[in-house]
């Protein structure tokens, strides 16, 4: 019970501290605006209403979600470590094992975060899109603007609440505004449901697009399996490094069907390298949705484990390393 409850302390301090830095806050501001602002900027259908827009959102979603997990894991271990207060820790009776496991717990409390919002931003801007209307006298292309201005108000109503919790009440900024942000968009998504895409009174007469959500999360169970890589990858080496190569992994990861895998019947090298490298298409599923299509519950519990045994096998190596590791 005593070791649980450390593990617990070790993974809310880690993410609570990940939250409080500067550049990861940044990471999630700068996400969820430029999704927010997808239907405003992008005017082509591509033959489907919302398509691109949602295409976007997750693009979006996997680009940042990759940096705020690298820079998550790095923050957590490599700078902890370089800063003495791993081994100021490791000095009381918490053993090295459950070090490195909870603070990737706090690491996937962040990205869970990180993902929540995005996902949520994303079923908002797809209700957004402009979209054919035939209903209500009303004929032709229609964005709901209403909750497009309530989306971009919770943004900036969480830097502003964020602001004076700091000035006014000495908090933390970064962990603040991301609480607010979290909050708002909820309340968006609550209001959302109680008007139509004209802005009319019509409780819940206006669904969202909840085949957005398989999606959002295979993206997640990659950027768990993304904070695993870059945990283990914190052992050895320090932020700008994890970063770098968690980049390159996850380019090569999404070409590895072309790089790798057309050659891997022919060539040791390719099928060696087709196996290892963590393949990201398998979490990039948006082509399921056209046309109203969805992914299947069958293919999402694969997936999920697939990123579970890379993440474990991943986690396995890191806690070797970190065993032999000179805090």
């Amino acid at each position: 019970m005593a070791r649980f409850r450390q593990a617990v302390a070790l993974a809310g301090l880690t993410a609570l501290e990940v939250l409080r830095q500067p550049v990861c806050l940044l990471l999630f501001l700068i996400s969820i605006t430029l999704t927010a602002l997808l239907p405003f900027l992008i005017l082509h259908r591509f033959g489907e209403d919302g398509k691109l827009v949602r295409d976007s959102a997750f693009a979006l979603h996997a680009v940042f979600g990759i940096f705020v997990a690298g820079y998550a894991a790095t923050t957590a271990l490599s700078r902890e470590m370089e800063g003495g207060t791993a081994a100021a820790v490791l000095s009381k009776p918490v053993s090295r094992d459950l070090f490195f496991l909870a603070k990737f717990v706090g690491v996937v409390g962040v990205v869970a975060i990180f993902s929540l919002c995005s996902g949520l931003t994303a079923l908002l801007v797809e209700r957004v899109a402009e979209k054919f209307v035939m209903s209500g006298g009303m004929v032709g292309y229609l964005s709901d603007n209403q909750t497009g201005g309530l989306l971009l108000l919770a943004i900036l109503a969480s830097c502003l609440v964020g602001a004076y919790a700091n000035y006014k009440r000495q908090r933390p900024f970064g962990s603040i505004t991301v609480t607010t942000l979290l909050a708002g968009l909820v309340l968006c998504i609550l209001v959302a449901g109680c008007f139509d895409r004209a802005g009319q009174w019509a409780p819940f007469a206006s669904r969202l697009n909840w085949r957005l959500v398989p999606v959002s999360l295979l993206i997640t169970m990659a950027l768990v399996l993304m904070s695993a890589f870059a945990m283990a990858l914190s052992t050895v080496v320090g932020t700008v490094p994890t970063l770098t190569v968690c980049s390159a992994v996850f380019m090569l990861g999404l070409m590895s069907d072309y790089l790798f895998g057309r050659h891997a019947a022919e060539s040791l090298w390719a099928r060696t390298l087709y196996s290892i490298l963590p393949n990201w298409q398998h979490f990039w599923v948006c082509d399921q949705l056209n046309a109203g299509g969805q992914v299947a519950g069958t293919y999402m519990g694969l997936a999920t484990l697939y990123a579970a045994v890379y993440s474990a096998a991943l986690l396995c190596l890191g806690v070797v390393v970190f065993r032999q590791r000179d805090v």
